[in-house]
């Protein structure tokens, strides 16, 4: 005779409670939940868990990454920019050059001279590349018309 695993409705319930109450929460927050975080690895460092919010920008450093945060902090990340292009929300993040990546809501001014440059919140003052400008511009466009 094969015994059949019994469950209990209380065990069951509880759990189902827990999932349901975990997803209302992430529904809920107007942040748009976990998926507003980015988890970056260091081989020093260890592991970090940040809100998009906190990222001023990401430069390429060799086959590693540097991490720029709005409290002047920075994160030495042990994977390459392409890495963290794709772990990055495309809505909050472009790649305006081969060697940075930048927050689009940390961008304080557009410089449209003879080379196009953004200017941040930290002062930092980085060029786009000639190959991204136009896709830069045009989703920054709409970016900004969005917000207003």
């Amino acid at each position: 005779m094969i015994v059949q695993p019994t469950f209990s409705n209380q065990t069951i319930t509880t759990f189902s409670s827990r999932i349901n109450s975990f997803i209302n929460l992430e529904t809920n927050n107007s942040s748009g939940g976990l998926t507003d975080y980015i988890v970056l690895k260091s081989f020093k460092e260890g592991a970090l868990v940040i809100p998009y919010t906190k990222i001023v920008r990401v430069e390429a450093a060799k086959s590693y990454s540097m991490f720029y945060f709005a409290d002047g902090t920075r994160f030495f990340s042990s994977h390459n920019l392409s890495y963290h292009a794709r772990q990055l929300d495309p809505r909050f993040f472009q790649r305006i050059h081969k060697s940075h990546i930048v927050n689009l809501n940390m961008i304080k001014e557009v410089i449209n001279d003879k080379v196009k440059k953004v200017v941040l919140t930290d002062g930092t003052l980085i060029e786009i590349s000639r190959r991204k400008a136009s896709r830069f511009v045009r989703i920054f466009k709409l970016m900004m018309a969005a917000s207003f």
